[in-house]
């Protein structure tokens, strides 16, 4: 029943309780408020979630940092020069902190504006309508509600050899908490969360290897985009080493001796291990409510219902796009379908952005996934280095590359390598949720000069008349 006795619960109603304050639940919490429900938020942690506290926000504000770096190391290109600079590690950290505390005081500040009850504990599901929740305080309540959102969302991975329990091998929350920048740090896994520290960390002075069991990293990208960021992380000193993975560390005084496949061993200060997520879904109760899971992950439909009626569940825990805006989405496409309409999550058209210098943007299918859906496709390239603006701001590293189905004009999907591509993306989502042609993209018309224009004259080499290539 939980830490204390039935005699110290306390009984609640609501139409609406969800278990986890992340992107999906406190986004779902806040839509759900707005629209005259009064949901119940279940949080044992802090508001915001893994994204907030020791994901996006906080790894993006050092990713910026990195960026600055970058830029005064090649002030002179631009005629400045800089004869001095240091970075100062703990204070990059506790700006850090602190804009994690200020993004986290505004979500509170949303909550009592929204009048929505917050309960600081674990939720465990009793049945499809009561969850048990043993409150931060020790203190036992029981809550009904009319409707349930599960947003528990997910946690990293642990592979052997490695060891969470030892002080140098870290997961994401853990290279957050740094106190002392390693001079050297292995990164186990290569995907979007290992690539973005190699990058922050090679920038602010490390020694970065990365290690991938795959044949590339970023492998769930396009070819050439793994190409462009691998050839200009090499460039930079960060070692790369794939169709590899550890067979064996070991502590050898204050470091870790790590042995390669193949035979050989590397010595790091520090380790972080990022090789994926797992679902949050033990010991809150889903077998008790009845729910499906499949492959660990929960069970939903296109409405974002699981196997019982009158739960949903959104974000990391049903698998899928493990993203917060993904999560963010889900989370008010369930609360409308809660209030009645018959509202489907659409996944053919979500933008992703990988925070490496050059940033990294894409959405839909890459030309080899069209090709291999039977799409007919016509695709359109164009270079930073041809883009006037990329030449003036130095950023002249990656591409634009839209894909096409040649036979409708359809956008399929696209590529962005380069400056503020995390932004540029949008124009191409925006495109495709509008179910814009390619010619709605060449026609129109670009300020000059701007980074953007890269996109039109991306669409306009699906026909063979870009201006500048």
């Amino acid at each position: 029943m939980g830490a204390n006795s039935k005699d110290r619960s306390i009984d609640r109603k609501t139409d609406l309780a969800i278990l986890g304050a992340g992107p999906g639940g406190y986004v779902a919490a806040i839509r759900a408020a707005k629209l005259g429900l009064k949901p119940v938020v279940i949080e044992k942690e802090y508001l915001g979630g893994v994204c907030l506290n020791w994901g996006c926000m906080p790894t993006k504000t050092l990713f910026h940092v990195a960026e600055l770096l970058s830029q005064i190391k090649r002030a002179s290109d631009f005629g400045i020069t800089i004869s001095e600079y240091s970075l100062d590690f703990n204070k990059v950290m506790q700006r850090k902190d602190e804009i994690v505390k200020v993004l986290r005081r505004a979500l509170e500040f949303h909550f009592k504006k929204n009048k929505i009850d917050l309960i600081n504990g674990n939720g465990r599901l009793l049945d499809n309508h009561r969850i048990a929740v043993t409150t931060n305080s020790k203190e036992y309540l029981e809550v009904w509600a009319e409707n349930i959102i599960i947003a528990t969302g997910s946690s990293p991975s642990l592979v052997p050899p490695f060891n969470f329990k030892e002080e140098g091998i870290l997961d994401n929350r853990g290279i957050l908490s740094l106190t002392d920048l390693p001079s050297s740090i292995l990164i186990v896994g290569g995907g979007v969360v290992g690539c973005e520290f190699a990058n922050i960390l090679n920038a602010f002075g490390s020694k970065v290897t990365i290690i991938e069991i795959l044949p590339r990293i970023l492998s769930t990208e396009a070819e050439e985009v793994s190409e462009v960021i691998e050839s200009v992380f090499r460039r930079r000193g960060i070692e790369i080493l794939t169709d590899a993975s550890v067979d064996e560390v070991r502590r050898v005084k204050d470091r870790y001796v790590c042995k390669i496949r193949g035979g050989k061993e590397l010595s790091v200060d520090k380790i972080l291990v990022s090789v994926g997520r797992r679902a949050n879904t033990i010991d809150i109760g889903i077998e008790e409510a009845g729910i499906e899971t499949e492959r660990g992950y929960i069970k939903v439909d296109s409405y974002l219902r699981t196997s019982v009626e009158n739960i949903y569940a959104v974000g990391d825990v049903i698998g899928g796009y493990q993203l917060a805006h993904v999560a963010s989405a889900e989370g008010k496409i369930a609360v409308e379908n809660i209030l009645g309409k018959r509202k489907e999550m659409k996944y053919n058209a979500v933008p992703s952005a990988i925070f490496v210098s050059p940033e990294v943007g894409t959405v839909g299918l890459s030309e080899s996934r069209a090709r291999e859906k039977g799409i007919e496709v016509r695709a359109g390239v164009f270079p930073f280095s041809s883009s006037g603006k990329a030449l003036t701001v130095g950023e002249t590293e990656g591409f634009v590359k839209i894909v096409t189905d040649s036979r409708t004009g359809e956008i399929v999907g696209a590529q962005v390598v380069g400056p503020r591509a995390s932004d540029l993306i949008h124009e191409l989502t925006l495109a495709m949720c509008g179910e814009l042609v390619i010619d709605n993209i060449a026609n129109m018309i670009h300020s000059h000069p701007t980074l953007s224009e890269a996109i039109m004259e991306a669409a306009e080499d699906c026909f063979g008349i870009a201006i500048h290539k």
